[in-house]
């Protein structure tokens, strides 16, 4: 994939270090909400932070597909989130994650996104499952999942440690066959 996942009204491309300005940006206007989610939200606090958040993302996945994506409107072409595939040590196995800004939320754009992954990870990487794990309060990415045909898997408790406290974490995976058969 040189030129990105084409959507009806997305495009997923590699992120660019030219994106580190829009990333700053985008994760500025959606701190609050991000922060209830995400660990890494309190340390970036600068373009800087975001320049390095992607430079980490590309020396991720220099030794094979990209890992994490600019999710930008195809019209005006500004970037409304990232998304990301990330492969773990099992062979077959990747994780989705992804965000879209704030005020760019209500318009279905974390479903095209993640409708996008999951073609580009079963018909182009051969993985077997896509998994995602969500906070059980985010119902709006519950509901992504869902309309995406990920199942409920469970959840783990205590999972993970964020903001000082131990939180759950909703499992949802996507099957291979599941994915071919929808």
């Amino acid at each position: 994939m040189k030129s990105g996942l084409q959507g009806r009204r997305l495009l997923l491309r590699p992120l660019a270090e030219d994106d580190a300005a829009a990333l700053w940006a985008a994760v500025d206007v959606s701190r609050e909400a991000l922060k209830r989610r995400m660990g890494w939200v309190s340390a970036m606090t600068s373009v800087a932070d975001s320049r390095r958040f992607i430079q980490d993302c590309g020396s991720a996945g220099r030794s094979r597909e990209p890992e994490s994506f600019a999710v930008v409107e195809a019209r005006s072409r500004d970037l409304v989130g990232v998304a990301s595939l990330q492969r773990r040590t099992v062979p077959g196995l990747a994780e989705l994650s992804l965000w879209i800004r704030t005020d760019r939320r209500g318009r279905s754009y974390g479903l095209e996104a993640g409708r996008l992954l999951a073609e580009h990870a079963f018909r182009h990487e051969a993985l077997q499952k896509l998994y995602a794990r969500i906070d059980p309060a985010n119902r709006e990415g519950r509901k992504m999942l869902q309309r995406a045909g990920f199942r409920y898997e469970g959840c783990l408790r205590h999972e993970k440690r964020l903001n000082g406290r131990w939180v759950d974490q909703e499992c949802w995976g996507l099957l291979r066959v599941e994915w071919r058969n929808r």
